[in-house]
């Protein structure tokens, strides 16, 4: 199923000093649609409601709510005539009015005041709207007068960008198929939409445009992925935007990550069973991991031991750091252990002939083997 990120342009901001109450805010239609520029053709009719709430443990005091719906004839106006917009408000005890002058609605309490407790939702309604014949966003501001305890009663508003989009505008019905797959797993995204409008397809840091397109094939995804099909129309200067979203869940996902905090049981270590290790034996780690070499002195030219890494690809002779171990009294059982990272290289390396007994045991951070790559005199 798609996910409705947008119902129209409705990027939110807030004043320095923050609401006390949090505000949705959804459309009916959706997206809201212009009227027809033809004056003789009636004119769409839509609907705004404002979900508000509380939400914290203390109540705040509210004198009044006030919404500001700009008027006219012109893009960034939402409706043609105010007074035939119908508010409401699910409070009781509270009263809804149109400020004519100031294109406001006005939502008050019986008193001077009234609480909104942390359990109180409720909703403000603008119904009947004679929707504007310019295609645009329409800045509507919501502006609450409130306090908590004895403090100064201050405006605090938040502005809503709401979009009105051409009459035969549409995008519908953008779907991720299959929603589950295994890493690395291909999908198919496919949707509906309208020729009036510029698509773009964003996941990760990717960014396509796809507005001649009603679906695309996506390979080798790797980790749980959201896809952003976004519409773009109207004026260049005054666009309307609507964003749907598609998921994609991946069975055991790469994970990209910072900090990390887990509750429960987890595997991070693979142990390998140990190998013979061979003078002048030359290894990859295919993932990171810790090279343990076990080892014992079984003859009188033994002297000591080296584990040379090297970068992937780079020469033997460049290396990234050496460690050496004495190979100590014969028969006396030593060991050395170095960390290698994912692609690095190990060279085994025995001062003596056959006098040294060596295996090697390789602990990877998940599934990755030590790759024997040969031996290599040095």
């Amino acid at each position: 199923m798609s996910l409705v990120v947008q119902t129209q342009n409705s990027s939110t901001t807030a004043a320095a000093d923050d609401p006390l109450l949090s505000c949705t805010v959804t459309t009916t239609p959706s997206p809201l649609k212009a009227s027809p520029e033809n004056p003789q053709v009636p004119e769409e009719i839509g609907e705004l409601i404002f979900s508000v709430a509380r939400q914290s443990s203390t109540p705040a005091d509210v004198e009044w709510i006030k919404v500001k719906v700009p008027a006219g004839a012109m893009a960034p106006d939402l409706a043609t005539d105010l007074n035939k917009i119908s508010p409401r408000i699910s409070l009781t005890g509270w009263t809804a009015r149109l400020d004519a002058t100031a294109k406001e609605f006005v939502f008050e309490p019986t008193g001077s005041h009234a609480p909104i407790g942390p359990d109180t939702g409720f909703t403000i309604q603008l119904s009947d709207i004679p929707m504007s014949r310019k295609v645009g966003t329409a800045p509507i501001t919501i502006t609450e007068r409130s306090r908590t305890g004895n403090s100064a009663f201050q405006n605090r508003p938040t502005i809503f960008n709401i979009g009105k989009f051409p009459a035969d505008f549409y995008l519908r019905n953008f779907l991720c198929t299959p929603s589950i797959v295994p890493n690395p797993g291909d999908v198919k995204l496919t949707w509906e939409r309208s020729a009036n409008a510029t698509y773009e397809l964003l996941y990760g840091d990717v960014n396509l445009d796809v507005t001649n397109r009603t679906s695309l094939d996506i390979e080798g995804i790797k980790s749980d992925t959201t896809f952003y099909l976004r519409a773009t129309t109207g004026d260049p200067t005054n666009p309307v935007v609507r964003i749907l979203s598609a998921q994609v869940s991946v069975t055991k996902p790469d994970l990209d990550i910072g900090n990390l905090t887990v509750n429960g049981s987890t595997r991070i270590l693979h142990r390998y069973p140990p190998v013979a290790m061979r003078d002048s034996s030359d290894w990859r780690a295919t993932t990171d991991g810790i090279v343990t070499v076990a080892f014992k002195s079984i003859g009188p030219n033994a002297r000591n031991i080296d584990l040379r890494i090297r970068a992937e690809g780079s020469s033997y002779h460049d290396l990234i750091a050496v460690f050496s171990a004495d190979a100590g009294a014969e028969d006396e059982q030593k060991s050395l252990s170095v960390p290698l990272q994912r692609g690095e290289c190990l060279h085994y390396l025995q001062r003596s002939y056959s006098d040294i007994d060596a295996t090697v045991h390789w602990c990877s951070f998940g599934d990755g083997e030590l790759e024997f790559l040969g031996i290599v005199p040095w």
